[in-house]
């Protein structure tokens, strides 16, 4: 059965612009660095862009829309799953 999460539609919208910038520039940083230069410019681009921030409010609003809907507990229980993703790298 697949369960469906309302949203808010700005949100959301800003959610994708900010995943959509993300991953395109660091696809051209990663090209750039592999064809030779300094990777520096991988820290550049974090720092410069607010990478951190703009992570930290897309997780907020995936973090509050599922809350929404699993709850406060099942939301943790997620969260601390990450440590284990970690693990298996």
């Amino acid at each position: 059965m697949t369960q469906s999460i309302p949203v808010e539609l700005a949100g959301f919208t800003t959610f994708f612009q900010d995943l959509e910038e993300c991953v395109v520039s660091l696809d051209r940083v990663l090209s750039r660095i592999a064809a030779g230069e300094d990777p520096r410019i991988l820290l550049e681009y974090v720092v410069e862009y607010g990478l951190p921030t703009r992570l930290a409010r897309a997780r907020e609003f995936v973090g509050d829309s599922l809350e929404k809907v699993i709850g406060a507990e099942a939301l943790e229980g997620i969260a601390e799953q990450v440590d284990g993703c970690r693990d298996r790298k």
